[in-house]
């Protein structure tokens, strides 16, 4: 116990410096700069827009929110606004101080230990690889409609083990083709998807016959006559929720972020009211727009059979298309962020294989190894749905239920963290909760725990929670087989990088 105390000691953040740059803040946390610093104030904001994506939380979670709860599952978005506004508040005040790739493991690893910081981040890893699986899913079959091709499960699969694919050797080449491709596809999205919305809420207002009353709205209905409103109603949230998940990807990317500290909180902010105000908008038009309720419930692309009820299939099937090129976006954002979280992992030798996951490409200073590990990954949940056809089932809610959970550990370990004072003092003129840390911190603690009960004990969501406890018992396996040994005797944590300079020195000698 007495050899610890140093440890513990040693865990609250360098102080910062007024005035220095991000790389010699980088530097002081023990890192060398070895990622390309070339993100800007529109890639990040893209980045974050993407990665929420109002249109692929429509296209994904609209077709089961109409189905579980008609109509009024869109006021379900405005418990969902509440609950990220809290999560977007603490992580642009924690990216302001501790500007890292990977802050789901770095801040709680800083601030309240390894061990901690293992379980968040691996917390998160698996909401990114579920979350970029069930993306490439969904692209895959609003592909095939597009096309008109009736695809077999089988061949969806083997389309979104393409898509995944291509995402990834995007993201392996250079980060500045994967925000080009990404900044190009959210400027789309903001003028296709918003151009659209109005044009459809142009035709439903000058054309009142074309669209269901406002009164359809508040009247819904249960699945089954065994579910009680109430429970299919917070069930349709999921979609809701999960399309604003991701508001804090922007973090993942700040050791190649300029001015990382005060741009990274500004853009979370953007990117999150943006997308709630669009995705909103979205909900509401393209309900109101319904013309064959029961057509769009049997649909397997609930957003393309309203839109050609309303202009045609070929408005229909080249909307869509665009559409697709958001979906595509939201992908690439997924696996670039992701990637950065295990890249940080194995940065301080917390993962099995570390050395070779850490490694950097020098020329193109992006983390390959890692981006074609967490795709390969991908591809295999996409091919254990060939097996099992329920497995896809259970992807889009374990990503919500495991970056929940995420959230809900960063509430613990940063409450606890500041009332030991050892969250780092903030710089002038970033931003800063101040007194209001701690009661926003309390407040998050009991929502996100709501959220999580919700999303382990709703029947809808039965078997989810099983899964992702399965997961977590492997990582809890390597923690206690080769982990905890690696901590105790310091060849893995915040300070290995520091402490091992044979590995900056292998990394300096490529970079000359």
């Amino acid at each position: 116990m007495t050899q610890s105390l140093p440890n513990e000691t040693s865990l609250t953040p360098p102080p910062r410096v007024v005035g220095e740059d991000e790389d010699a803040r980088l530097a002081e946390f023990g890192y060398l700069q070895k990622l390309d610093r070339s993100v800007g104030k529109i890639a990040s904001f893209a980045i974050g827009f993407s990665t929420i994506s109002a249109t692929t939380a429509v296209f994904t979670g609209f077709g089961a929110g109409y189905t579980n709860a008609g109509a009024p599952f869109i006021w379900t978005l405005f418990l969902a606004v509440p609950v990220f506004l809290l999560w977007t508040l603490i992580a642009a005040d924690i990216s302001a101080k501790i500007p890292l790739a990977g802050y789901a493991y770095q801040w709680t690893s800083r601030l309240n230990g390894s061990t901690f910081g293992w379980f968040t981040g691996v917390s998160a890893l698996i909401g990114w690889v579920s979350g970029m699986t069930s993306l490439g899913y969904v692209f895959a079959g609003y592909l095939g409609n597009v096309f008109g091709w009736d695809l077999s499960q089988r061949q969806q699969i083997l389309i979104a083990i393409a898509v995944v694919a291509i995402c990834v050797l995007i993201n392996a080449y250079r980060v500045r083709l994967a925000t080009l491709v990404n900044n190009i596809g959210v400027g789309l999205e903001l003028v296709v998807t918003i151009g659209v919305t109005l044009m459809i809420a142009i035709v439903i207002i000058v054309l009142p016959d074309h669209s269901q009353p406002i009164s359809s709205l508040f009247t819904g209905h249960s699945p089954d006559d065994a579910t009680p409103y109430m429970v299919a109603w917070f069930t349709a949230a999921l979609g809701p929720f999960f399309g604003l998940v991701g508001v804090e990807a922007v973090a993942d990317v700040a050791e190649e972020t300029k001015d990382a500290r005060r741009v990274i909180p500004r853009t979370m902010f953007y990117a999150f009211a943006v997308s709630c105000v669009i995705e909103f908008a979205m909900y509401l038009v393209y309900v109101l727009a319904i013309r064959n309720p029961s057509a769009v419930a049997d649909s397997s692309a609930p957003i393309d059979e309203i839109i050609n009820q309303q202009l045609g299939p070929v408005w229909a099937h080249l909307i869509v298309a665009v559409a697709l090129t958001n979906i595509l976006v939201c992908l690439l954002s997924n696996v670039l962020v992701g990637t950065r979280l295990l890249y940080s992992l194995s940065r301080d030798n917390m993962m099995p294989f570390s050395r070779a996951l850490r490694h950097v490409a020098p020329k193109r200073k992006t983390p390959s190894t890692a981006v074609i590990t967490l795709g390969v990954v991908s591809i295999l949940l996409l091919l254990s749905a060939l097996i099992n056809e329920k497995a896809f089932n259970y992807f889009l809610g374990i990503a919500t239920l495991a970056f929940f959970t995420c959230y809900l550990l960063q509430a613990i370990g940063l409450l606890i963290a500041s009332f030991r004072g050892r969250v780092p003092a903030a710089e002038p003129g970033t931003f800063d909760l101040g007194r209001a840390r701690v009661p926003l911190l309390i407040i998050s603690l009991v929502v996100f725990a709501v959220v999580e009960a919700a999303l382990i004990f709703l029947p809808p969501f039965a078997g989810n929670g099983y899964v992702f406890a399965g997961i977590l018992a492997v990582a809890a396996l390597w923690w206690l087989l080769a982990l905890r040994k690696r901590l105790r005797d310091g060849e893995a944590g915040p300070h290995y990088a520091k402490d091992h300079p044979d590995d900056a020195g292998v990394m300096l000698s490529e970079l000359q």
